[in-house]
């Protein structure tokens, strides 16, 4: 049903979730993205931008709730462009993301024949970020960015961090108000261990020597906090002990620095990994090549099933941190490469290196125009870990134009909340 008025409102019934944060509805043909809106909803809405395929809108008023809606527990969703999934209930949310994952594939990856598994939910549905940025603004206030703009709001808590990250909050705001070196945005992290929090601070600029003294009092005053990085463009500055643990599974523990990447959601991470390993049933015969390895999420777990591996890594913190925390586990059979990934593959390519099987997990971008290189390594089975659906479509297709069949599809929620969603493929040739 669409109807239009003289106010230039529209009528919309909105009939699903978006990969963004949006809902869509309909007029004369073409997709109008209304924000803040569930599929069953019929809304009074006005159009704000209008684009050649879609057009996007904003709420003028809900005429007809959605059964799908809840309450948002967070009192800051209303403005934070955090969480904008928040308003629907956790089952339908899964149920979009299941399907985002599978209009990605056909559509955008024109592909058939595969099995795309039910989606796998989050252990947990709020608390579960284990690391939580905040933006800091020309007034050395802390908080996140309202939705659509950079324009900063306060926050006390936030619903989907760790409790234990909520309650320095506080602590930071103070030191924030102090700090001379113009630092853009604050990350709160904690490990897998009780004890564990490091603050990191960015900054586009450099840094004041005033505030040595203030970073090191900000530990001295706050136990809960073991450490301090700031950092800017060619600088790093560092306070206490600032690495975490990772525990991917038990037996096993990555030390990462707080300023290298992790996955934000623990008991998730651990799910992930657990899926991989059922997908790639490692054994001690395989050679394994995984690409972006970052500082040993999977890469531990997997070296551990197999004979031999390579670990490539483009990022220099992420990799020695790696190296060092096998050391630190006691294995020795992974073979370490920091270089960007695609220059590493061209020159395993012309050693004519063979692997059975390929891991690899890359940035959001994927891995576009490393399909050719693949192939020659002619693996048996290539599993890759995605957190987007489009690229992972993209990256899969050309895959399948090197001879690879895509087996299974299995996404996994991380991220409850957001349109986000993680994905394993399975491949064989």
């Amino acid at each position: 049903m669409i109807q239009t008025n003289a106010k230039n409102e529209l009528t919309l019934d909105i009939d699903a979730l978006s990969y963004g944060p949006y809902g869509i509805g309909r007029h004369q043909g073409k997709a109008v993205m209304i924000p803040k809106t569930a599929p069953g909803d019929t809304v009074a809405a006005r159009i704000v931008e209008a684009k050649e395929r879609y057009s996007v809108g904003e709420i003028v008023r809900i005429l007809k709730r959605s059964s799908l809606r809840q309450e948002p527990p967070c009192p800051y969703v209303a403005q934070c462009g955090g969480c904008p999934w928040q308003h629907v209930r956790y089952e339908s949310q899964l149920g979009a993301k299941q399907k985002s994952v599978e209009d990605a594939l056909r559509r955008i990856g024109k592909l058939k024949g595969f099995e795309l598994k039910p989606i796998i939910a989050s252990p947990s549905t709020y608390n579960y970020r284990r690391r939580i940025r905040l933006q800091r603004d020309g007034s050395k206030r802390l908080g996140f960015f309202t939705s659509f703009s950079h324009h900063l709001i306060e926050i006390d808590t936030c619903l989907i961090a760790d409790d234990k990250l909520n309650g320095l909050i506080e602590q930071l705001r103070r030191w924030s108000e102090e700090l001379i070196t113009d630092v853009e945005h604050l990350e709160i992290v904690t490990g897998d261990q009780p004890t564990e929090i490091v603050i990191v601070g960015q900054s586009a600029g450099g840094f004041n020597s005033r505030d040595s003294s203030i970073c090191g009092r900000l530990l001295e005053e706050n136990q809960l906090i073991n450490g301090l990085i700031v950092r800017g463009p060619d600088w790093r500055q560092t306070w206490g002990e600032v690495a975490v643990s990772v525990i991917p599974e038990d037996g096993l523990c990555v030390r990462v620095d707080g300023d290298v990447f992790t996955q934000v959601n623990s008991q998730g991470n651990r799910q992930l990994l657990k899926e991989l390993l059922a997908a790639a049933d490692f054994d001690r015969d395989d050679r394994v090549l995984e690409l972006y390895s970052g500082a040993g999420n999977f890469t531990y777990s997997i070296a551990q099933r197999v004979g031999d591996m390579v670990a490539v890594e483009g990022y220099r913190p992420a990799f020695e941190s790696g190296k060092r925390g096998a050391e630190l586990n006691g294995i020795n059979n992974i073979h370490w490469i920091c270089s960007p990934v695609p220059a590493a593959l061209a020159q395993l390519k012309k050693q004519r290196r063979r692997y059975s099987k390929i891991v690899l997990d890359p940035p959001r971008g994927g891995a576009k125009g490393l399909e050719g290189d693949l192939a020659v390594i002619g693996a048996k089975k290539i599993l890759y870990i995605s957190c987007n659906p489009a690229t992972l479509a993209r990256d899969l297709a050309a895959l399948a134009k090197q001879g690879y069949s895509l087996r299974t599809v299995q996404p996994i929620d991380l991220f409850p909340h957001t349109f986000h969603v993680e994905a394993i493929a399975t491949l064989v040739e």
